[in-house]
């Protein structure tokens, strides 16, 4: 039965012959992992031959010979399609009726940017394939689920400090962050723990960016945060990633401020409660939150979902919401 897969969860599917994928959106080293995958699996299953076909060039004919055709050589076959969102209505045609009778020693891996699912042609593909997500990062709990995986891959652990610095400092980029990654466990060798010590050579600029944005929100500067909003716009951050930076940055103050109430000394605090905070970050935190009331961050807090709502809805400038959001946030005592 078809089902839907998260790349990041990939690893735990079991590919074999005559299973069909819609591999669907923009990330390529989601898309490689996931193909790969399915290369591996089915080699493991026997000789196999592997075609790789492009939606933007093949023309009817021809793809229907390369799913009908088998060679002398092997008794199974791997066929991947790449671009087929690119596919005209003849050639998407000839691909949805090879489901009228698909082969169970062949398996089709069809990557597409994004599949059109109001055409029945793509209805039909869907409904007879797993679909495989691959969309990029767009918050650093994805980029974490992504480390966690690959850590098991390697055999390696993180410290809670190195896993904080890693998901929040790495540029929301799976490749990106793969490449630092192997840099790291070949600097580390045979240890299988990875330290917060280990992350001193490590690239991304994304930490910088936010601790910025941050001293500025936590200032109440405004003119300078909506300046840093608009440097990570344009550094291709996404308007609910950068709100979703700021759910994290108001916690933080509000738990300072409600430990606070209950007389939990500054020093208890820094050391014990804020642990996803930058060690080197704390005292700056604490500085930050005493420019809000417990009651102006419950007020920030609603802003902030109402922005959330608002960010949510197609209809609106969501670079205008953000940035009036971030206006009525630095009003708040």
């Amino acid at each position: 039965m078809a089902e839907t897969i998260n790349a990041l969860s990939f690893a735990s599917h079991r590919p074999s012959l005559g299973q069909n994928y819609l591999i669907q959106g923009r990330d390529a080293h989601l898309i490689d992992k996931v193909l790969d995958q399915i290369k591996r699996a089915l080699k493991r299953e026997g000789e196999i031959d592997i075609s790789i076909v492009y939606g933007d060039e093949i023309k009817a004919a021809d793809l229907g010979e390369y799913l009908d055709t088998f060679t002398i050589f092997s008794s199974s076959k791997l066929v991947i399609v790449r671009n087929a969102e690119a596919f005209l209505k003849k050639e998407l045609e000839v691909l949805a009726a090879y489901f009228d009778s698909p082969s169970d020693i062949q398996t089709l891996a069809i990557v597409a940017a994004k599949a059109n699912k109001t055409l029945g042609t793509w209805k039909k593909i869907a409904a007879n394939s797993h679909t495989v997500n691959c969309d990029p990062p767009k918050f650093a709990s994805e980029m974490r689920t992504w480390l966690m995986e690959e850590l098991k891959r390697i055999d390696k652990s993180m410290s809670s400090a190195a896993l904080a610095e890693f998901t929040n400092r790495i540029e929301l980029d799976y490749a990106a962050a793969a490449n630092e990654l192997t840099k790291i466990d070949l600097l580390v060798g045979s240890r299988r723990q990875i330290t917060e010590q280990d992350l001193d050579g490590l690239s991304g600029s994304r930490a910088g960016t936010q601790i910025d944005f941050f001293r500025a929100l936590g200032a109440k500067q405004i003119k300078t945060a909506l300046e840093a909003v608009n440097l990570m716009l344009e550094a291709d951050w996404e308007p609910l990633q950068v709100l979703f930076s700021m759910f994290r940055f108001f916690n933080n103050l509000w738990k300072i401020q409600l430990l606070r109430a209950r007389h939990i000394t500054d020093n208890e605090i820094s050391s014990k409660h804020i642990a996803e905070v930058y060690p080197s970050q704390r005292r700056e935190y604490l500085g930050f939150a005493r420019n809000y009331s417990i009651k102006g961050l419950e007020n920030i807090m609603d802003i902030l979902l109402k922005t959330d709502y608002k960010l949510k809805s197609s209809t609106i400038d969501k670079r205008l919401e953000l940035d009036l959001g971030i206006i009525e946030i630095l009003g708040q005592k």
